[in-house]
């Protein structure tokens, strides 16, 4: 692994690759090079996609102008493949690397539009005392200062996201149960929050890694569904909404492979088909073009909370 992460790094960091992307993202280039060789080195898993795939899941965020450092949480490049033992040791194979939007990414790009005010999200607690209306899709806090970090610890009751518009806080909140229903409806890497792999152990993908800012995401795209915004940003979260249905888990459930079964085509079990390429990771031509997806005014908080009603 350590020696696919070097190639695949010495690839990335080659005056070849430096002077492809200069072309396309000038000034830009160094960085969204150094951002996606700290990703693979942060994931080695990264390593065995195809590089047409790697660097077109990064150039996804870099046409949105975000990071994909994960610490930053504006984007995220994951790997999405299957995991199986060979002689013993587990190895990941046909995987395929995604773009995906994190919840601090959709904050960024709708606030550069200067269409709205401040865009926020948090966990809401039990000790925050919320009191939910279907019906209206109404929400009110009782406790609007507890501080878990201060007060104690107190169970996760939901998840909210807000926005300023002309003086007043837009809020939608989502009770955990709808957002752990939801994640299980469409998400196909989720199977509840107490699922384990045959094998007992917790899938290592974002809805088990990350799940409040996936739940914050999630909600957040939901109140920005009738919120002023360009059609960049509604492309973004469209083209995120698609990825996170047709993932599949880098750990799912399979069958041990024998020696004898090492040499038979692995099964592709990511649904989004794989377009063709004359890049594999061996053999990588740098020179083919990645194919990106197209194209603060703060108010003040001494407001009402007002809902936003689908």
């Amino acid at each position: 692994m350590a020696n696919e992460v070097a190639q695949v790094q010495k690839i990335i960091n080659s005056d070849k690759m430096q002077k492809h992307f200069e072309e396309i993202l000038q000034d830009n280039a160094a960085g969204f090079l150094s951002g996606l060789s700290t990703v693979v080195a942060l994931n080695p898993d990264l390593a065995k996609t195809n590089m047409n795939d790697l660097t077109n899941a990064a150039m996804r965020a870099a046409i949105l102008d975000l990071s994909v450092l994960p610490d930053l949480g504006e984007a995220y490049v994951i790997p999405y493949g299957k995991r199986a033992k060979v002689d013993g040791k587990w190895v990941t194979k046909d995987v395929k690397a995604q773009f995906q939007l994190g919840y601090r990414g959709i904050i960024k790009l709708v606030q550069n539009t200067g269409r709205v005010g401040r865009l926020g999200g948090s966990v809401v607690y039990e000790a925050n005392k919320p009191h939910y209306n279907y019906v209206f899709d109404e929400f009110t806090m009782e406790n609007e200062n507890y501080d878990p970090y201060v007060d104690g610890e107190s169970p996760v009751a939901g998840y909210l996201a807000f926005y300023y518009l002309d003086g007043e806080r837009i809020v939608k909140y989502w009770p955990i149960q709808r957002v752990i229903n939801h994640a299980t409806k469409f998400s196909q890497t989720y199977k509840g929050p107490d699922h384990k792999d045959r094998y007992g152990k917790t899938p290592q993908t974002p809805w088990y890694t990350d799940f409040d800012a996936m739940a914050i995401k999630t909600v957040m795209k939901d109140l920005l569904k009738f919120a002023p915004k360009t059609t960049k940003v509604a492309q973004a979260i469209a083209e995120d909404d698609k990825n996170e249905r047709e993932a599949r888990d880098v750990t799912p459930e399979t069958e041990e492979i024998t020696p004898e079964e090492q040499n038979v085509e692995p099964e592709i079990i990511d649904n989004q088909p794989a377009e063709k390429s004359d890049n594999p990771f061996s053999g990588v031509d740098t020179g083919d073009a990645p194919n990106p997806f197209a194209e603060k005014n703060e108010t003040s908080e001494d407001v009402k909370w007002v809902s936003q009603k689908q």
